[in-house]
């Protein structure tokens, strides 16, 4: 058999190589699309959790005192707000709420305002979707 000697790449070469390199970039392109968003994503999720913790604690600080006005019948909101930051939107929303623990188990025979279920949930948006982080603790009378 004789062969002929090639000298260069045809057409077809060269489109198939653009091809597959094409294909790479568009792989390597969604991969870092996606780490971008999962980097974004635990970011703002850490964030919130900071806010939630913060409210809490902000909340066991006060006392379980100053929310037993409303006693076994209904929930009390502390605040249901959006979160400011050095007078800039951050785009977190934070609702608290205080219940006696009463309400919460619905058993009338057990002593209203001695225990208190605090539940903080702080809601933000990434991707358009809506996403929330809700931190419950307890607090209790001294």
């Amino acid at each position: 058999m004789y062969f002929k000697k090639e000298k260069g790449a045809t057409a077809v070469d060269i489109v198939a190589s653009v091809v597959i390199i094409t294909m790479f970039i568009g792989m390597i392109s969604g991969l870092v699309t996606n780490i971008n968003y999962n980097i974004k994503s635990t970011e703002l999720k850490n964030k919130a959790m900071i806010y939630a913790v913060q409210e809490i604690e902000k909340i066991k600080a006060q006392g379980i005192d100053q929310y037993t006005d409303k006693g076994i019948t209904e929930e009390y909101v502390v605040e249901d707000s959006d979160i400011y930051a050095d007078s800039k939107f951050t785009g977190y929303h934070k609702k608290a709420t205080i219940s006696d623990y009463v309400l919460v188990k619905q058993d009338s025979t057990k002593q209203s305002n001695i225990l208190k279920v605090v539940n903080v949930e702080i809601s933000y948006r990434l991707g358009g979707k809506d996403n929330n982080v809700t931190l419950s603790t307890y607090i209790t009378k001294k």
